[in-house]
């Protein structure tokens, strides 16, 4: 491994953040991020306090040779940046709202919870995911779907602005009128163009949403996803869902309660009136009687209550593909595949998406499969070193049985292991791929943020 005693205590001298290396009593802790399946071993870690730290972190690397790996919060880091340099922006959390105009300015290391404090008040939604624990710069990056996506789109679809370090060292602003063609290729491209210290993007007006799960036993699974094929049909763009099978493996950490049984949950969000929303839930409970019903009104700033996302680190390992359909082939393949005894995953996820999403122009940013009708995760927590390649194995057959009725797409913020090299071109319309790559190529043509989506530059 590379060492930098005396550089270290050069860099420390030049930034006001953290200059971390190998031999540092905190290194351990701080190299490692949300995911812990992702272990990776940095020569050197910069924990920055500034913007002009970032600008500093980039300019040493170029002179030392380094590739640059980024990391907001916990997520971030896509293979392990060993022998190189790690900047970690968890630091930079500033939360700045223009009620006014409706936007928010939030710095790179800010989490989609710190956001929803300082907004809500105002009556104002931000277009996080499913958990507000999870860094708002490299969930939005990738695309970012939520639980408001079908009325207002994914939140790429909502930066206004966007303040980055490139390659060459330089902070720069990125909009509609300032480098635009780095503004589009951002929007999407996860971080393979630059350092991201801090995202303007659009608030919309919804101070309340009918939401929750219904959670059904695991024999229903089958009947249940048809169920749900056919009722999101006739959805309005107010309503977002999804619907899970959860097989609970028979491990110590979860209650005794859960060990070993399946569930079906299906998760939904309404943006119009509790009394329309509660209507296209009652469907589901006209058709069976849930176990558990949680829906109910509630102020968005409680809209990570319907997913209960787990907030502390933990290994895991996921993959997910798209459908333009679902036929009942389809479902009875992802039936049997995530209820199977022998099967070592935990969850599998319907997101509906279509509406806003499909909405929007093909070529607004670098986000593709816009006209994709459901994402669709398979993965879950490894208890165990040998789990991820028990995870590995079966997700690849799960997805070769799937394999006639898939669209080919794939999601970034869903990608993890080898496919972030392998399929990130799935994410894109061959057109805005061939765009990025030359992007690449004038924004970084040595390649220095190589730890993100994979693409290959044109040079």
């Amino acid at each position: 491994m590379m060492a930098y005693p005396e550089t270290k205590v050069e860099a420390q001298q030049h930034v006001t953040g953290q200059v971390i290396t190998p031999a540092d009593t905190d290194y351990e802790q701080i190299r490692r991020g949300w995911n812990l399946a992702l272990d990776q071993y940095p020569a050197l870690i910069l924990v920055a306090a500034t913007a002009q730290d970032v600008v500093t972190g980039v300019r040493f690397a170029n002179q030392q040779g380094l590739g640059i790996a980024i990391r907001a919060t916990g997520h971030g880091v896509q293979y392990p940046a060993d022998d190189n340099l790690l900047i970690v922006t968890s630091r930079l959390t500033g939360v700045e709202v223009d009620v006014k105009n409706r936007t928010v300015r939030v710095e790179a290391g800010a989490k989609w919870q710190q956001v929803l404090a300082q907004v809500t008040p105002h009556g104002l939604a931000p277009l996080l995911g499913s958990s507000p624990y999870v860094g708002v710069t490299g969930y939005t990056l990738g695309g970012g779907i939520g639980w408001l996506a079908r009325k207002y789109g994914l939140a790429a679809d909502s930066v206004r602005r966007i303040e980055v370090v490139t390659a060459d060292g330089v902070l720069r602003q990125a909009s509609a009128t300032e480098n635009s063609d780095l503004f589009w290729g951002l929007r999407g491209g996860g971080g393979n163009f630059g350092v991201v210290t801090a995202l303007e993007f659009g608030l919309y007006p919804v101070p309340t949403i009918y939401g929750g799960n219904l959670i059904y036993s695991g024999e229903n699974a089958l009947d249940g996803l048809r169920f749900y094929r056919d009722w999101v049909k006739t959805a309005p763009d107010e309503l977002t869902s999804s619907i899970a099978i959860i097989k609970f493996p028979n491990a110590p950490q979860l209650p005794e309660a859960l060990r070993g049984k399946i569930q079906v949950i299906l998760r939904a969000a309404y943006t119009g009136s509790a009394a329309d929303g509660q209507a296209y839930i009652q469907k589901w409970v006209d058709w069976r009687e849930p176990l558990t019903n949680t829906f109910h009104e509630m102020p968005f700033a409680e809209i990570g209550t319907i997913s209960n996302d787990p907030v502390d680190p933990a290994a895991g390992y996921g993959s997910n593909e798209m459908f333009n359909e679902l036929s009942d082939a389809a479902i009875a393949t992802i039936v049997r595949r995530a209820t199977d005894p022998a099967s070592p995953l935990v969850m599998a996820e319907l997101r509906h998406a279509g509406g806003a999403i499909a909405r929007v122009a093909a070529d607004a940013n670098a986000i593709g499969n816009r006209d994709a009708s459901f994402y669709f995760q398979i993965g879950g927590p490894l208890f165990t070193p040998e789990a991820k390649t028990a995870s590995i194995a079966y997700i690849r057959q799960f997805k070769a049985d799937l394999k006639p009725y898939l669209r080919g797409g794939v999601y970034l913020n869903f990608m993890s292991g080898d496919e972030v090299t392998s399929r990130t071109q799935d994410a894109y319309r061959p057109e805005s791929y061939q765009r990025l790559r030359a992007l690449k190529a004038k924004y970084d043509p040595d390649n220095r943020f190589r730890y993100s989506y994979q693409l290959v530059t044109s040079a």
